[in-house]
């Protein structure tokens, strides 16, 4: 009770400070909204290296979280011009940044193949992708998330990565617990269910229908019902990906941030693999 009483808590908490933070980007400086993603991706980088890797130092602390930060801010820019080329014909290209997001990811690879050379005993195959290859895919993830939200009907597009990610995570833990009987990856996820699973995607369909129509997108009905269970289907992939690496590095969550749910990370896990084929989808017009 006390338990499902602070994630409640914590659950109205995280939506005040995010709808104070869309009112403010969207209303007054889409900056505001990028500042945020950088200053959360960075948070999640943070405790992944901390707690995951089970990295100590300074320079550890602050290296991984410091280059998703950077790159989220640049990767937001690619993301708004490939918008921008897409839907509205934008065709002024601006490659400084597109080299800058390069030399940047260089320099970090270089700075971490040194650090890991230095202390190779330290490190095996899983620490080695958390560092190196985490903090990019956090990055793109969460400036796709941005760059959905200040789209033309950007909160439309949010609320379907809330439908395919959270939905169908509640959907499934709900039916899961009532009617979940086999196992859908024991090894990994031993509580996850393919009733569970079903009972997501489910959700997400009814959902899902609901915003659209809520927002009289009525050509969009079909393509997003089609989408629902591809999108959902990568959700959980993004879910069993962080918990393998929360297996393999032996412990239950990547941080203790928000009471009763975990760190940044535990929240967002299977968002990092739904907002960027949300925004692929969005820019070719599929949805």
């Amino acid at each position: 009770m006390i338990y499902m009483k602070k994630r409640i808590i914590s659950g109205v908490v995280m939506g005040a400070v995010v709808a104070l933070v869309l009112v403010l980007g969207l209303e007054v400086k889409d900056f505001i909204i990028t500042a945020f993603l950088c200053v959360i991706a960075a948070v999640a980088t943070f405790e992944l290296v901390i707690n995951a890797a089970k990295l100590k130092g300074l320079l550890w602390t602050l290296l991984p979280a410091a280059y998703t930060a950077v790159m989220v801010y640049l990767f937001s820019d690619i993301t708004e011009q490939l918008y921008k080329l897409c839907l509205t014909n934008y065709a002024n290209i601006d490659l400084t940044v597109f080299m800058g997001a390069i030399i940047v990811s260089v320099v970090y690879f270089i700075a971490c193949a040194v650090l890991i050379l230095i202390k190779h005993n330290d490190f095996d195959l899983a620490k080695i992708a958390v560092v190196c290859a985490m903090p990019t895919v956090i990055a793109f993830a969460f400036s796709t998330l941005g760059s959905i939200i200040t789209a033309t009907g950007g909160i439309y597009y949010l609320l379907l990565v809330l439908n395919f990610s959270s939905v169908c995570d509640m959907g499934a833990y709900f039916v899961g617990v009532s009617l979940g009987k086999t196992k859908l990856c024991p090894e990994i996820s031993p509580n996850k269910t393919v009733e569970g699973a079903i009972g997501g995607v489910a959700s997400s369909l009814v959902v899902g229908l609901i915003i659209t129509l809520c927002y009289g997108y009525y050509s969009k009905i079909l393509p997003t019902l089609l989408c629902t269970i591809p999108l959902c289907a990568a959700g959980m992939v993004g879910d069993l990906f962080a918990s393998i690496i929360k297996r393999k590095t032996g412990i239950k969550d990547y941080g203790n941030l928000i009471p009763g749910h975990g760190g940044i990370l535990d929240r967002v896990d299977s968002i990092l693999f739904i907002a960027p084929l949300i925004f692929g989808l969005m820019i070719i017009g599929v949805i």
